[in-house]
């Protein structure tokens, strides 16, 4: 599957490295150039162990690659999975800006799609926040409709700093939500 993965922070990059390792095709996105260098030149811009050696392989065996165009990845992928950071505000919420920011750039881009596309949000978000604010923000900016020309879904991350990679692959737990 040729996957994109938004967000090359702790979870994006472990996530997309993963993923590479496993077989699929995939583009990770960050603004960050040095993140999006790191990565092509086959390290990690975290600190997790073996990561650096998942990276490096996949790398080389071109599964995994960086780009800083969020428009690239969508448009040569089946899907998206979005790791973008959800920081606290001083008032205690998330903030939702950097997340927002990236699905209406993705729903202007699955405008010109002509096959599904189906995102997955793996950032930290509370409960109804897909359905009353992604949603239809991606429906106002993609001019499609969610379930008839894109999918969207919800796979919260649990990982912890450390043991990222066993979690991956042995998680503890899997939750997904859709729309039904």
């Amino acid at each position: 599957m040729k996957i994109a993965i938004v967000g090359l922070g702790y979870v994006g990059t472990v996530t997309g490295a993963c993923l590479a390792e496993m077989g699929h095709y995939v583009i990770g996105v960050d603004i960050n150039k040095d993140k999006v260098n790191t990565i092509n030149r086959g390290k990690s811009p975290i600190v997790e162990k073996g990561l650096d050696k998942i990276v490096l392989s996949t790398v080389r065996n071109k599964h995994f690659f960086a780009v800083n165009s969020i428009r690239e990845a969508v448009l040569k992928t089946d899907m998206a999975m979005i790791c973008i950071g959800t920081p606290s505000m001083k008032s205690g919420c998330i903030n939702l800006e950097y997340l927002k920011r990236a699905v209406a750039e993705i729903g202007e881009i699955i405008k010109e799609k002509e096959r599904f596309y189906t995102l997955i949000i793996r950032s930290t978000i509370m409960p109804g926040t897909t359905e009353d604010t992604l949603i239809p923000l991606l429906e106002q900016t993609s001019g499609r409709k969610v379930d008839k020309d894109f999918g969207v879904c919800v796979n919260p991350e649990f990982m912890r700093e450390g043991d990222s990679l066993e979690d991956f692959y042995k998680p503890a737990k899997v939750i997904i939500g859709f729309r039904t």
